[in-house]
């Protein structure tokens, strides 16, 4: 492992304490202006003496807002000692789990896996949009019935139609026959850009795609897919039960993944995982965020950077 280190408590406690004291002080900077705001004390005493060997209590005291992503171009000045943390933290997930080669990522702490894949969709969908001047009629996302009900939702979401793809009922594998019926009825519906959701555990059966079993078949057929691994419940099980998996970022063919620590890792809710590659994520560039130190790229906006300080 390039960047996962064990640290003691005493030098996390530093870290993080480090960190807080270059981000804006609500109690005592000048803080006008700024997308976030101060806790009321009576309530969220930051005096309270638990508080001094808790520091990720003490970040949510603090409040720090992580809106914008601060792995692509500048961020909200204000709170750069936190977003420095969450930029270890995506550094560790997209280099060491996932074999992404350095400062070759995007992404964020989301508050959630279903964000993190609708986040996912929507890069897609505008990437097809922008790059192909795609309609929205003529993109589909392709899922194994399995799939977490998330990607219906982006589905809605975005007006893409989504085409459920049939399971073997005792391994739950993907059918390859029923994938090509699936695809060639989807070509006769005017289709032409395709979503690729697979699975890195599903939430009922812990089932794994192989993604090969869609490219292959895209690729055969000439057409043009991205391909987004849902890792929300198996992505922090699956790379070390599995060390010559190729779902990750060293198959090219991935794009981007998600992964929940608020799962396996036991983090507290809120800590959903985006992770792509670079050149995808500005196709979602809220342009309307003016007053925003850098730029918004995420679905959810502002968000608890002591969520990424939890992970």
């Amino acid at each position: 492992m390039k960047y996962w280190k064990k640290l003691t408590h005493h030098t996390l406690q530093l870290r993080i304490e480090n960190a807080l004291k270059e981000n804006v002080d609500f109690e005592n900077d000048t803080s006008l202006g700024y997308p976030a705001s101060k806790l009321d004390d009576k309530v969220f005493y930051s005096d309270a003496p638990f508080l001094k060997d808790a520091p990720t209590l003490k970040t949510y005291v603090a409040n720090p807002n992580h809106i914008g992503c601060h792995t692509f171009g500048s961020s909200e000045s204000a709170f750069k000692g936190t977003q420095e943390i969450e930029r270890e933290v995506l550094r560790v997930l997209a280099v060491d789990f996932f074999k992404m080669e350095d400062e070759q990522f995007d992404g964020y702490i989301a508050p959630g896996g279903t964000e993190a894949n609708i986040q996912a969709i929507w890069v897609f969908r505008n990437y097809f949009n922008n790059h192909f001047s795609a309609k929205n009629n003529e993109i589909v996302i392709l899922a194994s019935e399995d799939t977490h009900y998330s990607i219906p939702k982006a589905s809605n979401l975005l007006s893409l139609d989504l085409l459920s793809i049939p399971v073997n009922f005792e391994n739950r594998e993907i059918d390859p026959v029923a994938l090509e019926g699936v695809v060639n009825g989807a070509i006769a519906n005017g289709k032409k850009y395709f979503i690729v959701i697979a699975n890195m555990a599903t939430t009922m059966f812990g089932s794994v795609d192989d993604p090969d079993v869609y490219t292959e078949l895209l690729e055969g057929l000439n057409l043009e897919y991205k391909l987004h691994i849902d890792g929300a419940y198996g992505g922090f099980i699956y790379p070390f039960s599995n060390l010559k998996s190729k779902i990750n970022f060293s198959n090219p063919k991935v794009s981007s993944i998600t992964i929940d620590a608020h799962k396996m890792l036991q983090a507290p809710y809120g800590t959903g995982v985006y992770l792509s590659r670079k050149g995808l994520i500005e196709n979602v560039l809220t342009k309307e965020a003016e007053y925003v130190e850098g730029m918004d790229l995420t679905l959810c906006g502002s968000r608890s950077g002591a969520n990424a300080i939890a992970v």
